[in-house]
């Protein structure tokens, strides 16, 4: 009877042990649904394709910077009242463009905010 005993409890300790081990082979934030890891996927192909724009955008923005730098540099040195008048007008103009394209950049930045925390908290709903 004891020996029964000690095969019963030394079979259920490999047990326990190899799933412990078998267990520690997986890192918790691997889903061992394949649903898991397909559903991130279109997020991250919607990210990578607002890169590309957002990279143009991000140019332009420093386009613009540039030319106003350049603008005010020439409206410094115009000694001429209307030619100066002129100048400040074309500067208000890339003032207004760079706002909007800032404005741009902010809105889509916002967007990829929302879906990655939407994305985290799909994720956080999985794992419960």
């Amino acid at each position: 009877m004891k020996s029964i005993i000690l095969c019963v409890f030394g079979a259920a300790t490999l047990l326990v042990t190899g799933a412990i081990a078998q267990h520690d082979e997986h890192p918790p934030d691997q889903a061992a649904t394949p649903a898991g890891k397909s559903a991130g996927m279109p997020m991250m192909s919607q990210m990578s394709g607002q890169m590309m724009p957002m990279m143009a955008a991000h140019a332009e923005a420093a386009k613009l910077a540039d030319q106003l730098v350049a603008s005010f540099a020439a409206i410094e040195n115009e000694k001429n009242a209307k030619v100066r008048n002129e100048k400040l007008a074309e500067h208000g103009k890339l003032l207004k463009q760079l706002q909007a394209n800032l404005k741009g950049q902010s809105q889509m930045m916002e967007h990829m905010h929302g879906m990655m925390m939407g994305a985290a908290a799909a994720g956080d709903e999985h794992k419960h």
